[in-house]
């Protein structure tokens, strides 16, 4: 079992530096856990452990075999990679706690969903992801993440509150700064492409949860354009749980502040995985393919999951 030091410091709001005091703190051994607003201090906390045998001198670990894993992960499976020319695939399903389905009925049902995604820097894939992975999320309530064979993480949160996610928003910022230099940034500039919106219909299947739970998963993010002339008949049919067979759970969202855009978010078993045209035709009660416009669509996402990070103070 690992033994872990913690220690927290702060920089205040404004500073330019936070980069060479992550760098400091890494170079001391510690590991970032989580980063926190304190108003009264206008200063940012940043919370960090380390493991208590390590030989910071040398920069060596002493315990053995080497575990590297959050404090409540008790799912110690490591993912599986195959690299086939340089892209990483078939993901072996891992969380950060087991789940059972009565527990899943405990948790509220999200109010807000943020999906934010990520392009590392050739070289630094297993080192993005370790942080990624390494992160508590205090005020989400599961947190999916997968990669795409583009080797581009993405991050679904659901959360129970707007206040949940501006703190999320803020935290991610602060921590994006210690992780810039492992990634690609977008065409506009930005280390993330992400968008956000209010949950309108949260739909999951606790059977299909239970009867696939030891199976490797798969989810899909859409941005769906709706043509003006249908969009409350495109709400009513997408309003409704999903019609897939192998479907463990989906959710709409409205994209960003429009009127006439939405998010579609369904996870299922990595054999059945759906694409945008798969939902578009079958997804749904009934087809929409003749009530949205396609072009101006997206399919954000459409990969396995590689990790599930679950918030403990919903159990």
């Amino acid at each position: 079992m690992v033994m872990w030091d913690y220690k927290d410091t702060e920089l205040p709001f404004n500073t330019t530096d936070r980069s060479s005091h992550m760098k400091d703190m890494g170079g001391e051994g510690w590991e970032l856990v989580s980063v926190s607003p304190n108003p009264e201090s206008r200063c940012h906390v940043f919370f960090w452990k380390r493991p208590q045998n390590l030989d910071i001198e040398n920069g060596k670990d002493l315990l053995q075999p080497k575990v590297k894993k959050s404090e409540d992960q008790n799912v110690p499976l490591e993912a599986e990679k195959v690299s086939t020319n340089g892209l990483i695939s078939s993901p072996i399903y891992k969380s950060n706690r087991e789940i059972s389905i009565h527990e899943y009925e405990e948790f509220p049902d999200p109010q807000v969903v943020m999906i934010v995604k990520y392009r590392p820097k050739d070289g630094c894939f297993d080192q993005f992801r370790t942080e990624l992975y390494s992160r508590e999320y205090p005020n989400v309530i599961t947190r999916h993440m997968g990669f795409n064979k583009k080797n581009e993480f993405v991050c679904v949160s659901f959360m129970e509150s707007i206040d949940a996610a501006l703190d999320l928003e803020g935290v991610g910022t602060s921590w994006l700064d210690s992780v810039d230099h492992l990634l690609i940034k977008y065409p506009n500039g930005s280390r993330t492409e992400s968008f956000s919106g209010p949950v309108w219909g949260w739909f999951p299947n606790y059977q299909n949860l239970s009867r696939f739970s030891a199976e490797a998963k798969a989810f899909t993010v859409l941005v769906i354009k709706m043509k003006d002339s249908f969009v409350q008949e495109v709400k009513d049919i997408a309003l409704q749980p999903s019609m897939l067979p192998s479907n463990l759970f989906s959710c709409v969202a409205q994209y960003k502040d429009t009127d006439n855009t939405y998010i579609y978010i369904g996870m299922d078993t990595v054999e059945n995985k759906q694409d945008a045209n798969t939902y578009y035709s079958s997804g749904c009660s009934k087809p929409i393919t003749s009530l949205i416009v396609p072009e101006k669509s997206l399919e954000f996402f459409n990969d396995a999951e590689d990790f599930v990070w679950v918030n403990s103070k919903y159990f």
